[in-house]
């Protein structure tokens, strides 16, 4: 958990009282468990795109053959396909979370 997905420590509040909280309301543990999903699957959309950028640079040093283009085409997709979604609910969380603190919830 981080601070996108925890609420603001109250005056007087202890830190496990903000554990209690946290464990008791269940759209901060929805969030907390969303926000790590986007995370990977963010980590994961990105590691596509490496292995994107590795397959074209192996073509254009050492020979670009048609599996080259297919390995460097499939991981442009597939990492857009997993990385467009996970960016969207990332934002989501921050937008949430900014919002309750803008209305001191």
């Amino acid at each position: 958990m981080n601070s996108r997905t925890q609420r603001h420590k109250t005056n007087g509040a202890s830190a496990g009282s903000k554990t209690n909280e946290l464990a008791s309301d269940p759209v901060l543990v929805k969030r907390a468990l969303i926000s790590n999903w986007a995370k990977r699957a963010s980590r994961l959309g990105y590691s596509f795109f490496g292995i994107s950028t590795i397959a074209v640079i192996w073509g254009l040093t050492i020979e670009f053959t048609p599996n080259a283009s297919r390995v460097a085409s499939a991981g442009l997709i597939v990492g857009s396909i997993v990385l467009a979604p996970a960016i969207l609910v990332q934002y989501s969380v921050k937008a949430a979370v900014r919002d309750e603190r803008e209305r001191g919830i």
